[in-house]
């Protein structure tokens, strides 16, 4: 019956690739959400922001097929909220909502699931460097939202080259997958499988994730990652704040420097502007070859984490010289 359902879920997921990509531009233009190139953009022609449509109705497609559609089920849970983020994406695609607003809006959607989900609450933090836990009790909620809109927003802004967002999503969902088990660890299988695929068809430039895309995957990750936390912790098994820290680091440091820096400069810091770390690789590299870069610093910097073969300290520092490389040593080149 497995195999069935699993061969049911991998053709859903070539038609929907196929039926996107051929009638991109008609659904784009249909759902009124095409993205029209200007100065903070790289891309050159309009394009469809419909990368996440395919991703929704794929893993409604899974939770039907395999018999899991029980709001109490935590894969259920997760994806429902993450489904309200990508409704407040969408609109903001078509309609193009105020920062603050949409800030607004997200804090009120993760509060209000975050009190409806215990089991989604940060409610303990492991600091290996001073090898000591602490409790955040009442604090755990705010904390835990928080982190949540601080990851959503650092995918949203690495959204800047063809394939970015949504292979770095695909590399943190299918890593977090292989620390699960059960409904969880299928379904998030599937996603990671599906949105490889998609990520290709990304890259091509056939479509973007657009809004609707980097606040569902950014609400999907954060959820599943608190999620994954917390069920190691009932297994005993603690990961630590500077562990997690090296899951978000990499979008993460980039969007701490510009806010910073948007501040200093007297700037809105939700401002869109072409100082991305991503935007000084591709001075010096290609696209593709910066999307490569890109995604094996993350990749290396999880593995060496997870295999505890370097110290997490360390893995840190090491990303902040190279960061600090491609920031300072590339801005004179970018500049020009």
């Amino acid at each position: 019956m497995f195999k069935v359902s699993y061969l049911v879920i991998f053709f859903s997921s070539i038609l929907i690739i196929h039926f996107l990509t051929k009638y991109s531009k008609l659904i784009g233009e249909y759902f009124h959400v095409i993205d029209i190139p200007n100065k903070d953009k790289i891309h050159a022609s309009a394009t469809p922001l419909i990368g996440s449509f395919g991703i929704i109705i794929f893993s409604i497609i899974i939770i039907f097929v395999l018999g899991i559609n029980n709001f109490n089920n935590s894969i259920t849970m997760i994806l429902t909220y993450s489904y309200l983020f990508f409704l407040l994406g969408y609109i903001d695609d078509r309609v193009n909502i105020n920062a603050y607003l949409k800030l607004l809006i997200s804090i009120f959607i993760l509060f209000a699931a975050l009190y409806l989900s215990e089991i989604l609450l940060i409610k303990k933090i492991y600091i290996e460097l001073l090898d000591k836990d602490i409790y955040l009790g009442k604090f755990s909620i705010l904390f835990s939202i928080l982190c949540i809109a601080l990851l959503i927003n650092s995918l949203n802004l690495i959204d800047g080259i063809n394939g970015l967002a949504s292979g770095f999503s695909t590399l943190w969902l299918f890593s977090l997958s292989l620390l699960l088990n059960g409904d969880i660890k299928t379904i998030l299988l599937f996603i990671s499988f599906f949105m490889a695929i998609n990520t290709y068809q990304i890259i091509r430039g056939k479509y973007f994730l657009g809004d609707s895309g980097t606040l569902f995957l950014g609400c999907l990750i954060s959820l599943v990652t608190i999620f994954t936390y917390n069920s190691l912790l009932n297994q005993n098994i603690t990961m630590s704040i500077e562990k997690i820290f090296i899951f978000f680091m990499i979008p993460g440091v980039d969007m701490f420097r510009l806010f910073i820096f948007r501040l200093i400069k007297k700037k809105d810091p939700f401002s869109r502007d072409l100082n991305h770390l991503h935007h000084y690789m591709i001075k010096q590299f290609s696209l593709n070859q910066s999307l490569i870069i890109y995604l094996l610093l993350f990749s290396s910097t999880n593995f060496l984490s997870f295999l505890n073969i370097i110290n997490p300290i360390a893995i840190i520092l090491i990303y902040l010289v190279i960061y600090i490389y491609f920031i300072y040593f590339s801005k004179k080149k970018f500049l020009q």
